[in-house]
């Protein structure tokens, strides 16, 4: 994927992932998207990305087995690599605690995952609008 601007999306239920990919293809469609199903794995990808090929954007899952999308924000903010990278969080909880961790750590925004396809639909422009800007 070295040269097309992508989205990396780590989370681990593969139906939340082709929900929002079908939506992004759709808004983004020269977009490229990289899947990852967890944390560590984010950070494996990462570190083994040129300069040249990092993500546009990082859409992560905050309760990942392993390593949560809060542990990927707090090992990225150490490392200004990828300080330009806008970093959203989504997640099942909208607990106060997790959007306030997320957002002390580089989140720029936290999504709580909607039951319908509008409110995915909005994520997906939120996205969209992310990725446009950088």
């Amino acid at each position: 994927m070295p040269n097309q601007p992508y989205i990396l999306i780590a989370d681990d239920d593969p139906e939340d992932q082709e929900m929002i990919i079908d939506l992004l293809h759709q808004r983004l469609p020269d977009a490229g998207i990289k899947t990852i199903p967890n944390g560590r794995e984010v950070m494996e990808w990462l570190s083994d990305c040129g300069g040249n090929e990092l993500p546009r954007l990082m859409l992560l899952d905050y309760k990942m087995p392993g390593m949560t999308g809060a542990d990927v924000l707090r090992a990225t903010e150490r490392d200004p690599s990828y300080k330009l990278i806008p970093k959203v969080i989504w997640s099942t909880s909208s607990n106060p605690e997790y959007v306030g961790i997320c957002k002390r750590h580089g989140a720029v925004q936290y999504f709580v995952k909607p039951n319908d396809m509008a409110g995915l639909g909005r994520i997906a422009d939120a996205l969209k609008d992310l990725f446009m800007r950088t």
